[in-house]
């Protein structure tokens, strides 16, 4: 109790996704955390660092979507149950194809949607919407936020330039976290 009045949420999630990041290889071994449970658990982290923009409500709950073949099962539910981001709790939503898409926070963008990614891409727009994925070079891509699996350590890269042109502020302690992306001539 004390420790929850000494240390702000914000550092407590920096320290959280550190954690994650750095200490990935340990977590991602074999017989330990499974790869899903571990990004599940950094999508939460995400949504702590990012802000979304005034039109965004703050009262409804942030919505989690996956769009395409999911890969969480039901992580994602025992994920988010019971927390909350900038005071708002999670609702999940999954859509199979891109004409189910409904408007949400977070979209998870599954590896089978990696041919429609152009098509996803311009009906999603400038929304507010952070896109997650980890399919090959999904932030050179154009999502936001691209998960790596290098030497047994799931990490992040983010496209700065993505998230701005979405209207997303990205703390700087989750940059500092972030995978060095290198600048592309398509953005």
């Amino acid at each position: 109790m004390i420790a929850k009045r000494l240390i702000p949420k914000a550092l407590m999630g920096a320290v959280m996704i550190s954690v994650l990041v750095f200490d990935c290889e340990q977590a991602f071994a074999p017989d330990t955390v499974p790869e899903y449970e571990v990004k599940a658990a950094m999508i939460y982290n995400f949504a702590l660092f990012v802000e979304w923009p005034n039109g965004v409500s703050s009262r409804s709950p942030i919505t989690v979507g996956v769009l395409g073949d999911d890969p969480f099962g039901p992580i994602l539910e025992t994920t988010f149950r019971g927390k909350t981001a900038q005071g708002r709790g999670f609702q999940v939503r999954r859509f199979a194809r891109l004409e189910e898409l409904q408007p949400c926070e977070i979209l998870f963008i599954a590896q089978s949607e990696r041919k429609r990614f152009p098509e996803i891409a311009g009906t999603i727009g400038n929304g507010s919407v952070l896109t997650v994925g980890d399919m090959k070079d999904f932030a050179e891509l154009g999502g936001i936020v691209g998960f790596k699996v290098e030497q047994k350590q799931i990490r992040f890269e983010i496209n700065l330039d993505a998230a701005q042109r979405a209207g997303l502020k990205i703390s700087y302690k989750l940059l500092r976290l972030a995978l060095p992306r290198p600048s592309t001539s398509q953005e």
